[in-house]
């Protein structure tokens, strides 16, 4: 049987949300004959607040899902994560537990014979520059081993925080500003050398297709999951949108 690559993001998997993890867990007992392999291109949790929490009780919520990620990669099928902006303290440990490998914030990959280009895609959005300002901040190595310091509570506390806080502030900024910047698109695209894009964060699931540089080149951007399953499949055929 013909096996496929898969690729999701936004999952946004959190306990207040229990419906998700079944989504979850219903999506991967559907790919695990069908799948190659499987990339998840950032934000798999509302937050993770650091990969000590596996083996504590703050993280019992996420071992069934670490546990089948495991399974699935046991099984043969190759699995990449790439950090989102609301699980980047999801690093080495949680990666291997998971039996995957951990990619950079943008990476290219050959997808069957296609020169791809795959990011979360939040460092596409550069029209929001106070998000920018805040994603710097936020990846320093300083800061980053003070918030690792304080106790689970505290730093779920941190994080709820900064939720709210950023989400008040997104309700007030105009539509334009938290998409993407298209000359950026172009930008990461010329510096790869490729003629598709794929990328998440935006919630606005789409495949976009447009000249560059006298070639046609695609972006296709992966949704968020709320009442179902989103992800893009493809094989050797073609590519498969869902959302």
């Amino acid at each position: 049987m013909k096996k496929s690559t898969y690729f999701i993001s936004d999952i946004h998997l959190d306990p207040s949300r229990p419906h998700l993890f079944k989504l979850f867990h219903e999506f991967i007992e559907s790919i695990r004959d069908k799948a190659e392999a499987l990339y998840i291109l950032g934000d798999l949790f509302e937050f993770w607040i650091g990969d000590d929490i596996i083996d504590l009780p703050f993280g019992k919520p996420y071992l069934p899902v670490i546990q089948q990620l495991k399974s699935l990669s046991n099984a043969g099928i190759r699995l990449y994560f790439i950090q989102g902006n609301r699980d980047f303290f999801a690093q080495d440990k949680f990666v291997k537990s998971i039996g995957a490998e951990l990619l950079p914030d943008h990476h290219i990959i050959d997808l069957y014979g296609t020169r791809t280009m795959i990011m979360h895609g939040d460092i596409l959005c550069t029209d929001d520059k106070a998000y920018q300002r805040m994603r710097y901040i936020l990846r320093l190595k300083l800061l980053q081993k003070i918030y690792l310091s304080l106790s689970p509570e505290k730093r779920a506390k941190k994080a709820n925080q900064i939720r709210q806080k950023t989400s008040q502030k997104t309700s007030q900024k105009q539509s334009e500003i938290l998409d993407v910047n298209q000359k950026e698109v172009e930008r990461y695209k010329k510096l790869g050398g490729v003629p598709l894009l794929i990328h998440g964060h935006t919630h606005r699931p789409a495949e976009h297709e447009y000249s560059q540089d006298g070639k046609s080149v695609k972006r296709i951007v992966l949704g968020d999951w709320r009442d179902k399953a989103c992800y893009l499949r493809v094989d050797e055929d073609g590519f498969e949108s869902v959302y």
